[in-house]
Parts: structure tokens; C-alpha cells; sequence
């Protein structure tokens, strides 16, 4: 079984957050991906994304098929996960700046 603690979740945030500045990958507008860009990538509502990162009072531990989804999107090559990072940076877009 995939398991993933919180604050694995937010070390993998971090690197990937890393990989995407090296990459130089940003929002059209030229702003860094915030951390909420996570949330739309990995297909998990807001309010739960919030309390799987920070969550004090009410943290949303890391499901199964999250810590699953991480894995299989560590395995993917550089080019394909960056990739995959544009093409969410449409759907965030159109959420949040819209």
C-alpha cells in the first residue's frame, strides 16, 4: 500500500517546485507556480489540498491514491512530468485567474 505522511507531501511539493524553477516553467504572467498550482496537477479539491499541507486542527491525512499518483508522476522522465506541469498550467489558469 502507498503511503505518503504530511510532511512528505509538502518535502514533495518543495522538490517539485525546485525541478519547475530550474525548468524555468511559470504562469503566463510571469508569477512562480504558488503551491495551490499543486491542487489543480493533482486533481484533489482546494479546502483538501489546504489541510493535507497545513492543516492544524483538522489535517487531511494523505490518501492512498494520492500517495499513488505522486509515485507513478515521480517515475515519468524530466521532460514528461514538466510537461505535464503545462498542460495543468492551463486548467489553473482558467480557475483561478479567470
Amino acid at each position: 500500500m502507498d503511503k505518503l505522511t504530511n510532511e512528505q507531501f509538502k518535502q514533495q511539493i518543495a522538490r517539485w517546485q525546485l525541478v519547475i524553477a530550474q525548468a524555468q516553467i511559470t504562469l503566463p504572467n510571469g508569477d512562480v507556480l504558488p503551491d495551490k498550482f499543486f491542487h489543480v496537477f493533482l486533481g484533489v479539491g482546494y479546502s483538501t489540498f489546504k489541510k493535507m499541507v497545513c492543516g492544524k486542527d483538522s489535517i487531511r491525512e494523505i490518501q492512498p491514491y494520492t500517495a499513488k499518483t505522486i509515485r507513478f508522476l515521480n517515475k515519468l522522465d524530466t521532460k514528461v512530468f514538466l510537461d505535464e506541469i503545462r498542460l495543468a498550467i492551463a486548467d489553473y489558469v482558467i480557475k483561478y485567474k479567470s
